[in-house]
Formats: C-alpha cells, sequence, structure tokens
C-alpha cells in the first residue's frame, strides 16, 4: 500500500503511550530477557496497517519475522505478526501496534462489507470515504479505506472544490449557478462538485459545468428518480450519495444507479478484536 507514513508520526503514538518508562517491566526486573510476541485476530476481518503495527515493534528494537499484509481476509484465531526481542522492547510495543491494529482493521473490514452489499446491485459503484475521522487519526484510517477497496473522497480542503449549503448560504440567488460559475472561473482547470437536494438544483448544477453533484440525505426512492432524470440530460456527470448511508441500507442508494456512495461510516466501525500473547524464549 503506497501511503506514506512517517517514523515521526508512529513515534507520537509510542510516546503517548509510553511516557517516558514502562514501570512495570522494570520493577518486574524482566527487560533484559528474551522474549517473543504473537499478535493474534479473534474474530475475522480484513487486515489494515499491520505493516505499521510491525514497524512500531522495529522502533523499539524488537525483529519482526512474520507479517500478514493489509488487505488480507483474516480468520479468528490466525496469527497476524510475530516479533523476537527484549521484553522491555516487546512490552513497550505491545499496546500501541495491537490498539492500531484493531482500530484500522474495524475500518478497512466494515469498508469492503460496504462494498460487497453494494456491488451486488450496482457492480460499478465507489465507495468513498469523507475527511471526517476521529483527529489524529486520519492517516491510519484513509489507509484502512484504501486496503478495504474504498477510495478516499476528500483527504482535505485542499484536494478538491466541493461547494456545500453552507457555502451556499453566502450566494446569491440563484446560488448553485453562480457559486459554480464563480468557482470555475478560478478553479485553475479543477473539477468543481456541488452539494444538491433536490433535481432543481442538480440540473442547475449541470448546467452551469459542474463535473460532480452529490445528493445529501435524498430518500432512495427519491434519489433513484432524479438520477433518472439526471442521466436523460447529461450521461457524463458524475453522481454522488451521502447523508446516514451505512452498512445497513447501503444497497438501498446502490441500487438508485449513483455511481458513487460518499460516507463516513467506517469511521466508527467497531474495532477486531485482537489479542497479544508474549511469552518468554
Amino acid at each position: 500500500m503506497s501511503i506514506f507514513i512517517d517514523d515521526d508520526v508512529l513515534k507520537k503514538l509510542i510516546y503517548e503511550d509510553i511516557h517516558f518508562i514502562d514501570l512495570t517491566t522494570q520493577v518486574l526486573e524482566i527487560s533484559d530477557l528474551d522474549g517473543v510476541a504473537r499478535v493474534f485476530f479473534r474474530e475475522s476481518g480484513v487486515v489494515a496497517c499491520s505493516e505499521d503495527a510491525a514497524r512500531i515493534y522495529k522502533i523499539l528494537g524488537a525483529d519482526v519475522r512474520y507479517i500478514v499484509k493489509s488487505g488480507v481476509e483474516a480468520e479468528a484465531g490466525q496469527k497476524i505478526l510475530e516479533a523476537f526481542g527484549k521484553a522491555s522492547s516487546l512490552h513497550l510495543a505491545w499496546r500501541v501496534a495491537q490498539t492500531l491494529l484493531s482500530y484500522a482493521s474495524g475500518v478497512a473490514t466494515y469498508t469492503r462489507r460496504m462494498i460487497e452489499k453494494a456491488r451486488k446491485v450496482n457492480p460499478r459503484i465507489i465507495i468513498g470515504t469523507t475527511r471526517q475521522p476521529p483527529p489524529g487519526t486520519r492517516i491510519f484510517y484513509l489507509k484502512a479505506v484504501l486496503v478495504g477497496g474504498g477510495v478516499v473522497h476528500r483527504q482535505s480542503l485542499s484536494d478538491t472544490i466541493l461547494i456545500f449549503d453552507n457555502h451556499l448560504n453566502f450566494i446569491e440567488k440563484p446560488r448553485v449557478r453562480n457559486a459554480v460559475e464563480r468557482a470555475l472561473k478560478k478553479s485553475g482547470g479543477r473539477c468543481v462538485g456541488v452539494e444538491v437536494r433536490s433535481l432543481e438544483e442538480a440540473v442547475e448544477a449541470v448546467d452551469s459545468g459542474a463535473c460532480y453533484i452529490q445528493f445529501e440525505r435524498v430518500s432512495p426512492k427519491d434519489l433513484e428518480k432524479i438520477v433518472r432524470e439526471i442521466r436523460k440530460i447529461s450521461d457524463k456527470i458524475i453522481v454522488g450519495a451521502g447523508g446516514g448511508i451505512t452498512l445497513e441500507n447501503i444497497e438501498e442508494y446502490a441500487a438508485t444507479g449513483v455511481d458513487m456512495i460518499v460516507t463516513s461510516a467506517p469511521y466508527r466501525a467497531k474495532p477486531i478484536d485482537v489479542t497479544t500473547i508474549i511469552e518468554k524464549v
């Protein structure tokens, strides 16, 4: 997975957990003893950020000899990572690596399950996630989405021009037309997208030169009718749907004929149950 995560990012996670010393390992006087840490999934799921969990062990002086790559479907009880080293290194890495693997794999698993359900009814649909992961987790959660098979709809505010209703509140009527035309003049050739809530706004956006429209919290029944009408006007416009779309209702939205589902639901996924066993060797 070609996403850059600097060692300094991982070191911040390590420092947050260690905060100077591992007092328990020190007072037990086991720091210099040799050991092995084995990390297992307690339930099935998609592995994510295992490489970064391994790097945490390496940064702390352990030797990683086995790893299951991100993107692999793992079974309950399957070993994901194995690291050898001093007890001090293994215990320092233990919780940080395990927690990162647990949360990221939860996101990846939820993403893949959404894709599997959506493509049963719409084989070409794309699942894209928003820029709403919990603060401080973005780089790991975006990687998890990608290994789960999704795409990053927006990585940051500087990625794309996407006009929301909160932007339109500052624009004179006709709001959508004026906003799209104004944005295109200074877009530097970039695509301009706009959030719409009705067929009328969608038509206004298409006629104004928008390349992407995103329907927000429109029911699947209404959305299907709107998409059908939009296709009569333009077969090139990219149509997305967002707002409250989860694993429970994604099939209904995918069946409307939209090109993309935009969701934050994977970020709220239950972490995969992961355990680490550390033993003396």
